[in-house]
């Protein structure tokens, strides 16, 4: 029985993780500020500065996080610092955002 136990648990264990997304690393590293929240959605808007890595311009976009988590605590008019991963799709992700002075 204890066998049998233990076995479903790993199989229940590489379930969940075969189930999580897996990222690969970042892609590019960018600081801008914070234009808008939406938690409910995980997309925040930022203005940010050039990012070489991208060859992308000093611009104002919409990104989506993976984890909406990384949104808590973010306000408008913050300064941040954040990582983009590339999805399955190809579309650039927030990976990590941290608030910077």
């Amino acid at each position: 029985m204890n066998k049998i136990l233990t076995a479903i648990a790993m199989l229940v264990t590489a379930l969940l993780f075969a189930a999580a997304p897996v990222y690969a690393a970042e892609a590019a590293q960018g600081t801008g500020t914070v234009i808008k929240v939406d938690g409910p959605a995980g997309i925040v808007n930022l203005r940010h500065e050039a990012i070489p890595q991208l060859q992308w311009p000093m611009m104002t976009m919409d990104f989506k996080v993976a984890d909406k988590k990384l949104l808590t605590g973010l306000k408008q008019g913050q300064k941040v610092a954040f990582g983009l991963v590339r999805d399955a799709s190809g579309a650039y992700l927030i990976s990590r955002i941290e608030t910077r002075k």
